[in-house]
């Protein structure tokens, strides 16, 4: 729904147009790049959604996703997608211990 406008006011650069300039389907946009999103973090984040897992409280269906979640970090481990994951995570982890002058380490 647009708003006329007064002869006295400005065009703001936040008013939309009352139709689509492109004639897109917006949720279909939006769909593609979460499912796109998704894949992306399913295929490079196998290790983070394996420890996730892991977390949950033990039960019969936590053993199975458990056992399913390692099978897959595995099968992404070894067609190399998780290496670049692992690659900053290690030296996020070096950077977190790192230590100015006399300060103690860290526990």
């Amino acid at each position: 729904m647009t708003r006329e406008m007064k002869e006295h006011e400005l065009a703001s650069p936040v008013d939309l147009p009352g139709e689509s300039v492109e004639g897109g389907h917006p949720f279909v946009w939006t769909t593609i790049t979460i499912l796109v999103a998704a894949l992306v973090l399913l295929f490079a984040n196998a290790g983070t959604l394996s420890a996730w897992v892991d977390e949950k409280p033990v039960s019969e269906v936590q053993q199975q996703a458990s056992a399913a979640a390692g099978t897959w970090k595995v099968a992404m481990d070894d067609l190399g997608l998780t290496a670049p994951r692992e690659a900053l995570h290690r030296r996020w982890k070096q950077l977190q211990a790192a230590r100015f002058g006399d300060e103690a380490p860290a526990q």
